[in-house]
């Protein structure tokens, strides 16, 4: 199975905010998604389950009768008026390529993602936004890496939450980290 599938996957339910996987990300052995404010706990949690069975994978029921869907957005994120978007690094490995973003050397962020095109630059965002404390998983309209006046700089539109937003950075060290710094201009200007 395909971990950056399956995850992709888990975030496109409406109502989810965050989807981890524990475990072997070939074969995980839990699924950890943090549901958006105001979601539907129940609607949420079915279609969870569904996507879940089509993966080959089957939800369990916790001893206390609920499923492990919780009703709680995810608590540890930044303020993008006073943190610092340190870095963003790629990795890539057998199950694939991982983003991790990192906010002030502490928190981290991690999305599987493709090893290049509209997949990865996703991947750069969702990282971003979720430090970021974006209040949905943004979605990506463009990004653009162009020379402007000898200069290269990364522009992002991405929608969150039902606006258009639009940030840009200058490229100075890899695209990955030009886009996360773009991505946090732009959820800065909220």
């Amino acid at each position: 199975m395909a971990v950056g599938i399956l995850q992709d996957d888990l975030l496109s339910v409406p109502g989810v905010e965050s989807a981890q996987l524990d475990g072997d990300t070939m074969a995980p052995s839990g699924v950890r998604v943090h549901l958006a404010p105001g979601a539907d706990p129940g609607a949420v949690g079915d279609e969870v389950q569904r996507v879940l069975s089509l993966h080959g994978l089957r939800s369990e029921v916790g001893g206390d009768g609920t499923d492990h869907v919780s009703p709680e957005p995810e608590a540890s994120v930044h303020d993008v008026a006073t943190s610092m978007l340190s870095s963003v690094r790629v990795t890539e490995g057998r199950d694939g390529v991982v983003v991790d973003a990192i906010a002030d050397d502490v928190t981290v962020s991690v999305r599987a993602a493709g090893a290049a095109g509209p997949a990865f630059d996703q991947a750069v965002v969702s990282a971003v936004a979720e430090l970021a404390g974006a209040t949905s998983n943004p979605l990506v309209r463009s990004v653009d890496v162009r020379d402007i006046g000898g200069t290269s700089v990364a522009t992002v539109v991405i929608d969150e939450d039902g606006d258009r937003l639009v940030g840009s950075a200058i490229v100075e060290g890899g695209r990955a980290y030009a886009v996360g710094r773009a991505v946090w201009a732009a959820l800065s200007a909220r």
